[in-house]
C-alpha cells in the first residue's frame, strides 16, 4: 500500500492544491458577488451553479468514460484556472459572472473524475483506502482554504490580487496532474466498491426510487438527513465569509470553516467503534438532536464558540449517519442495490447543495447572519421530530458491526 501511494503521491497533491484554490473560490462567491448584486440573487447564482451540475451529472459522467479520466481532470482543472483569471483581470459584474460561468465546468468534471480515476487504479483489496485518501487530500485542502480565507479577504480592494492567489494554486494542480500516473483500464470493467455507482453516477432518480421503498424508514430518514444536512452546509458556506468580509473580528471563522472536516476526521473510527456497541435507536435519537441544536446555535456566536458548536454539530451528523447506513443494511439482507441506494443519497445531497445558497441569500438580507444560520438549522431538527413518529412504527434492532456493512457514502462539508 506504500508503493502506491507513493506512486499516486502528485495526485493527493492535485487534490490538495485543487481544493485549496476551489474552496477560495467557493467562499469567495458571496462576499464578492454582492459587490454588484443582491444577495438574493448571489444566491440563486450560486444553487443555481449547483443544479446544473446535478443535471449535466450523468453525461459527464458518460463523458469521462469515452475521453478519459485524467485528460478530463486537466480539462476541468484549467477551466478552472481560467476562473481564476477572470478575477485576476480586475473585479467587475462581467468579470464576477464569467468566473462563476467557469467555475461550474471546473467543478463538474472534479469529483466524477477523481472517483473514477482512483478505482480504475486501484486494486480490488485496496480501494477504499484509496477513497479514503481521496477524503483526507480535498480535506486538507478545504481546510487550508478555509484558514486562508480571511487573509484574502484582506487584499480588497485589490480584487486582482485574489485571482492571482486561487490561480497559483489551481496552476500547481494543473502542473502535478502531468505527473500523475496515466489512465490504464475504464473504472467499469469491474466492480471494486459496493457503492461503485455511487462515485460513478449511472442511476437516474426516477428509475432508482423503487430500489428504497421497501427499505424504509431508514432509507426516508437518511434522505432527509443527508437534504437537511446539505442544505445547512450551503447556508453555512454562503454566510460565514459574509460575516469574515464584514466583522473584522470574525477571522477566527475561517477555522470554522474547516471545523467540519476535522471532526470527521478526528472521530471517524470513534463513531464507527461506539455503533458497534451501542443501540443505533438511540445513537440515532442523539445524533439528530446534537446536530439540530449545535447547528441553531452556531448562529448565536461568531467567536470561538463557533469550533466548539461546528464540531459538534458535525459529530451528530456522523452519529445519525453512521447508525442510520448501518440500520439501512440491517434491512438490506441481499445488498444487491448498494449502488442504486448510494446513487440516490448523493442525489438528495447534491440538491440540498442547490437549495442551501438560494435559501441563505433570500433570509440574509431579511433577517441576518445569525437568524439565517439558525433557520437552516431547522430542518434537521424536523426531522428528529419525523423519526421520533417513525419509532413508534419500526423498531431497528441494534449491534450490527460496522465491519459487516459496505463503506457509508461521503457527505461534503464543503464544495466537491
Amino acid at each position: 500500500m506504500k508503493q502506491i501511494f507513493w506512486k499516486f503521491f502528485p495526485f493527493w497533491i492535485f487534490l490538495i492544491f485543487f481544493k485549496f484554490g476551489g474552496g477560495l473560490h467557493y467562499a469567495l462567491i458571496s462576499p464578492l458577488g454582492e459587490k454588484f448584486l443582491p444577495l438574493w440573487l448571489v444566491g440563486a447564482l450560486m444553487g443555481g451553479s449547483s443544479l446544473v451540475q446535478l443535471l449535466l451529472d450523468v453525461p459527464a459522467g458518460h463523458m469521462l468514460d469515452r475521453y478519459g479520466y485524467l485528460r478530463f481532470l486537466k480539462i476541468t482543472t484549467f477551466l478552472f484556472l481560467i476562473a481564476a483569471l477572470f478575477i485576476s483581470y480586475g473585479l467587475t459584474i462581467n468579470t464576477y459572472l464569467w468566473s462563476l460561468f467557469f467555475s461550474i465546468f471546473g467543478w463538474l468534471f472534479f469529483g466524477s473524475g477523481v472517483n473514477a480515476y482512483i478505482l480504475s487504479h486501484a486494486p480490488r483489496d485496496s480501494a477504499g483506502k484509496f477513497i479514503s485518501l481521496r477524503d483526507v487530500a480535498g480535506s486538507i485542502g478545504m481546510m487550508l482554504g478555509s484558514a486562508a480565507l480571511p487573509f484574502v479577504l484582506l487584499l480588497a480592494p485589490h480584487y486582482n490580487y485574489m485571482g492571482y492567489v486561487i490561480g497559483v494554486f489551481i496552476f500547481i494542480a494543473f502542473v502535478v496532474l502531468f505527473f500523475s500516473p496515466k489512465d490504464r483500464v475504464s473504472v467499469h470493467t469491474e466492480t471494486k466498491l459496493p457503492t461503485q455507482h455511487h462515485y460513478i453516477r449511472r442511476h437516474f432518480i426516477h428509475t432508482t426510487i423503487k430500489a428504497m421503498k421497501h427499505l424504509n424508514p431508514a432509507s426516508g430518514t437518511l434522505i432527509m438527513l443527508d437534504l437537511a444536512g446539505s442544505i445547512f452546509y450551503g447556508v453555512i458556506w454562503f454566510v460565514v465569509p459574509l460575516v469574515i468580509a464584514h466583522q473584522a473580528d470574525a477571522k477566527i471563522l475561517g477555522l470554522g470553516l474547516g471545523i467540519f472536516d476535522l471532526a470527521v476526521v478526528a472521530l471517524g473510527f470513534l463513531l464507527g467503534s461506539l455503533a458497534d456497541k451501542a443501540d443505533k435507536r438511540t445513537l440515532v435519537f442523539f445524533g439528530l438532536l446534537i446536530f439540530s441544536i449545535s447547528g441553531m446555535l452556531l448562529g448565536l456566536n461568531f467567536g470561538w464558540l463557533f469550533l466548539l458548536f461546528g464540531f459538534l454539530a458535525t459529530t451528530g451528523d456522523e452519529m445519525a449517519g453512521l447508525s442510520l447506513w448501518s440500520w439501512l443494511h440491517s434491512l438490506d439482507r441481499e445488498h444487491a442495490n448498494d449502488g442504486v441506494i448510494a446513487s440516490v443519497i448523493g442525489f438528495f445531497q447534491d440538491l440540498g447543495w442547490a437549495i442551501g445558497p438560494v435559501f441563505a441569500g433570500i433570509m440574509y438580507g431579511l433577517v441576518g447572519p445569525s437568524i439565517t444560520i439558525i433557520l437552516g438549522a431547522i430542518p434537521i431538527l424536523v426531522i428528529w421530530l419525523i423519526y421520533q413518529i417513525k419509532m413508534k412504527e419500526h423498531h431497528p434492532e441494534g449491534g450490527l458491526s460496522f465491519a459487516l456493512i459496505p463503506r457509508k457514502p461521503h457527505r461534503a462539508r464543503h464544495k466537491t
